[in-house]
């Protein structure tokens, strides 16, 4: 059946091409290469306030990530490997692209909540972030057939709204064209035994009408983390992903309708369990293998999804008017070892004398999260006083239903025969915001922007506890959650900006965002030292920004920005102090968000992008690094660090094409990265995060239309841990080695 869907899947959708990254560089053609790329880092068209204009034209911290260059280095398949050369970008990685999320300029992260990301998650101009647990990462199948990632860091709030205090990203697919095209990119990893294929086929019917299908794939059996009670590896991986398109280009209107599914299984959540010797009930400490794990929950994960978008562009002569709406039900769901090993682990660490702590080994939790959400934006842009004048006027609405829910098993004993409870929660979140921006050439080289937008939040949850074997109401009042909140929010962009020369712009920036309030559904054991708190508010920002950006010369483009932020009751993830082994509370922590109060956070970021010759050959130089830091100013966490901050953020990417006849060239691609500094939690006492320096190769041939690439990620196998608290360890994946085969036509 799998062979079957793969074949399928390939003859359909033309399976894979992986989408690429470019830190400064994009074109609206079909995928090029670096010697066939014409135009220059500044001159590439985006749209990062939400009308078309050149890159370096736009006042503001902003990357382009474009298919070509994402291609060089091997696509992307994750988030992570999306954005791993992007300043001051962090995903904050915890195995699983259910729970995983990013931060941009020290946002912080709602690592193991139901909170809203910090950062704006947009597909295509609309809003697909939120919900129960899978709503702060993009999916794989958002990550399918790219035509650019347009990454915006700083606050966005006037022109993007909610929850982009940190930045927004929008990741843009690409949409049928008027030509015969494709493409095909299959990958296979030998350590992990994976297959893994993306494409597309462009086709077109008549004059201005044409569709595109595309198609991802993956199979992966093995992996580096295993479960051996279960025989099943936890980053194990199977499904696939189909995305149709029809477009209609006639006269004033270009219309573009898309749907697509995904069916997923994708890498649970692991954890080692870690704990040293001394602690109460571990007279003799326990550790377990780095990369296998003897769970009794054996470990599973699924993201599937249902995408359904209408964008219209219409030109009205002196304006454009232009309307997306996305229908998309998201259905997230995984399983989670509470305890972290099997009966028959537990009864051997305990007659070994390495455990008397109370535990119980058939304790489960099981997370299942549905969304739905509808979001329609509709804008109209325009010029005036002879193009001095620029304008933009919107309307946004965003429905969002999640129902989510937590089981928790345990075993039954005399004193409570209860086999566990189920805790299910509604959640209905409506925003209807107006927003619009004024700019004006005061002269040829000096512009003054205004963006304000204005935002209405109704957000509510129901949520209560059941008994599993009785049905009955769990945990008393306590657990009986009916909750509301209702906010208004006013957030702006005033940007001064001044060309130096007509390639090089800087620029002065003060703007405003703010990231929604919430519900905490799961409650603490009575017994916590800090209990689980129900209700968080709005988190709102304030930040200033100085930078500079240009083209001063052919094949170079530069950014440097500055930047402070002022965060007023901000929106951290803490947990209620219980952990195995505790005397007070020896069951695990509850990870819960809580307005820890104000905070504070500021950076520089740099990136360089240059283009050169190397004899017959050409290479493409990407180099980025920012350092940030921050710390709260008020409030019970007072002069603590940010949690999930590193001092110091750095990639480099070096690209080399070198023909060595008219049909055969060679190819090589080096991408580092490095994180360095930083705390893992917001307690005094926190762990510090595993500084690492990773190193990508990729070295292949062309001829005609045809790639074949050998690749080794992680080449000097540097482990280090995502994660990590006083009894568990997260580790990243070691070295992968494998071969790609590219098509295009």
């Amino acid at each position: 059946m799998i062979v079957t869907r793969k074949m399928l899947l390939a003859a359909a959708a033309g399976i894979a091409v992986l989408p690429t990254s470019l830190s400064a560089q994009d074109t609206a053609e079909p995928v090029q290469s670096d010697s066939d790329e014409a135009q220059e880092e500044g001159e590439i068209i985006v749209t990062a306030r939400r009308r078309e204009e050149r890159l370096s034209d736009v006042p503001t911290a902003a990357s382009v990530i474009g298919i070509g260059s994402l291609e060089d280095r091997g696509g992307a398949f994750t988030t992570g490997e999306l954005l791993a050369d992007q300043p001051s970008v962090r995903f904050n990685n915890l195995n699983s692209s259910i729970t995983s999320e990013v931060s941009i300029r020290a946002s912080s992260t709602a690592r193991a909540t139901n909170g809203d990301p910090s950062v704006g998650l947009y597909r295509n101009g609309s809003y697909v972030g939120g919900g129960g647990f899978g709503g702060r990462n993009f999916s794989r199948l958002d990550l399918v057939d790219i035509d650019r990632v347009e990454v915006l860091r700083g606050t966005q709030g006037a022109l993007y709204g909610r929850n982009a205090v940190g930045g927004a990203i929008n990741i843009i697919s690409a949409r049928p064209e008027f030509e015969l095209s494709g493409f095909t990119n299959v990958r296979y990893g030998f350590e992990n035994n994976s297959f893994q294929a993306q494409g597309a086929i462009n086709l077109p019917l008549s004059d201005g009408v044409a569709v595109r299908f595309s198609g991802d794939v993956v199979e992966q059996n093995g992996g580096f983390f295993f479960n051996p009670v279960n025989d099943v590896f936890f980053d194990q991986q199977d499904g696939y992903g189909i995305r149709g398109q029809l477009r209609f280009d006639r006269g004033p209107l270009d219309l573009v309708l898309l749907a697509e599914t995904q069916d997923l299984t994708t890498p649970n959540i692991h954890f080692q369990v870690d704990i040293p010797a001394g602690r109460p009930g571990f007279p003799g400490g326990y550790t377990q293998e780095q990369f296998t794990y003897p769970w009794s929950t054996a470990p599973r994960a699924i993201q599937d999804i249902d995408s359904f978008q209408a964008i219209a562009e219409l030109d009205l002569g002196g304006a454009l008017l232009k309307s997306t709406s996305l229908y998309r039900v998201r259905d997230s769901e995984f399983d989670f070892d509470n305890d972290g090993v099997s009966a028959p682990e537990l009864a051997r660490i305990r007659g070994l004398g390495l455990v008397t702590a109370p535990i119980d080994p058939e304790s489960g939790s099981f997370i299942v999260d549905e969304t739905t959400n509808f979001n329609q934006d509709l804008h109209l842009t325009g010029t005036a006083v002879d193009e001095r004048l620029t304008w933009l006027l919107g309307v946004d609405l965003l429905i969002l239903d999640s129902n989510f829910s937590v089981t928790t098993t345990r075993t039954p004993t005399v004193p409570n025969p209860s086999i566990g409870n189920i805790v299910a929660s509604s959640l209905e979140f409506e925003s209807y915001a107006a927003y619009g921006s004024l700019g004006f050439d005061i002269t040829e080289r000096l512009n003054f922007t205004g963006e304000l937008r204005f935002t209405h939040d109704d957000r509510s949850i129901s949520s209560r506890a059941f008994d599993l074997g009785t049905g009955l109401p769990f945990g008393g009042p306590s657990r009986i959650i009916d909750a509301s909140i209702n906010s208004d929010n006013l957030s702006f962009n005033a940007t001064l900006a001044f060309e130096v020369t007509p390639e090089v712009l800087t620029y002065g920036k003060v703007g405003t965002s703010y990231r929604a309030g919430g519900f905490n559904t799961r409650l603490s054991d009575e017994r916590a030292p800090m209990p689980a708190q129900e209700l968080f508010d709005n988190e709102t920002s304030t930040s200033y920004e100085l930078g500079i950006k240009g083209s001063p010369g052919t094949g170079f483009y530069f950014a440097v920005a500055g930047y402070y932020t002022q965060q007023d009751d901000l929106i951290a993830q803490v947990d209620d102090g219980c952990f195995i082994g505790s005397p007070v509370c020896p069951v695990n922590p509850v990870s819960f968000l809580t307005n820890a109060g104000d905070a504070r956070s500021y950076g520089i970021e740099a990136e360089l992008n240059k283009r050169f010759t190397i004899g017959r050959g050409t290479a493409r130089l990407a180099l980025s690094g920012s350092r940030q830091d921050g710390e709260v100013t008020s409030g019970g966490f007072d002069g603590l660090d940010l949690a999930q901050v590193p001092d110091w953020l750095a990639s480099a990417n070096l690209n080399v094409r070198y023909p060595v006849s008219n049909a055969v060239t060679l190819t090589s691609n080096i991408l580092f990265s490095g994180q360095w500094g930083g705390t893992q939690e917001l307690t005094a006492t926190s762990f510090d995060l595993d500084d690492f320096e990773q190193v990508n190769i990729r070295a292949g041939v062309e001829t005609g239309p045809v790639r074949i690439t050998a690749f080794a990620n992680n080449v000097f196998d540097q482990v280090y841990r995502v994660a990590r608290t006083a009894t568990i360890n997260r580790y990243s994946q070691p070295r992968l080695i494998g071969v790609e085969l590219g098509f295009r036509w």
